[in-house]
């Protein structure tokens, strides 16, 4: 049977110094914050372990660093987390596919296209450093604030 891991507390977090080895922090529900060894800075980061749904095989993803993600928020990504292995969705593929949605949508945007043009237009063209600077800031000077 599972052992039931007390939750952590801000205090417990913040009073924990690094060691010479490194030290676990379990929260429960596959919740851990990892501890580095002195001689490696002493970071405190957020992990998820779990299970993938398809291999059944255990393994973890890293959530940030403490304190730039906070126990209540490292809490919520485990929850959504846990949502999402209980529709059979594993959370890294999840988010790896909703980074290249992000990555397609702003590829695409004017002003990606523009740079892109205008890089290809200084090399096959030939056009001078300060001549594309200044196509550049008409561009963005009179086309990008109009089109969002």
């Amino acid at each position: 049977m599972a052992k039931i891991a007390k939750k952590l507390t801000d205090t417990e977090i913040k009073s924990t110094k690094p060691a010479d080895k490194e030290i676990n922090l379990f929260d429960g529900d596959g919740l851990i914050l990892r501890i580095a060894p002195l001689a490696k800075g002493g970071k405190k980061n957020w992990y998820f372990r779990y299970a993938v749904p398809v291999s059944k095989k255990r393994t973890k993803m890293s959530l940030g660093t403490y304190p730039h993600l906070t126990l209540a928020r490292a809490r919520a990504l485990r929850d959504e987390y846990l949502s999402f292995l209980a529709n059979g969705v594993d959370p890294q593929i999840h988010n790896n596919d909703k980074a290249k949605a992000l990555k397609s949508a702003t590829e695409h945007t004017l002003q990606a296209v523009a740079r892109k043009w205008l890089d290809e237009k200084v090399k096959t063209s030939g056009i001078s450093q300060d001549h594309a600077a200044d196509i550049w800031r008409s561009l963005e000077r009179n086309v990008f604030p109009r089109s969002g």
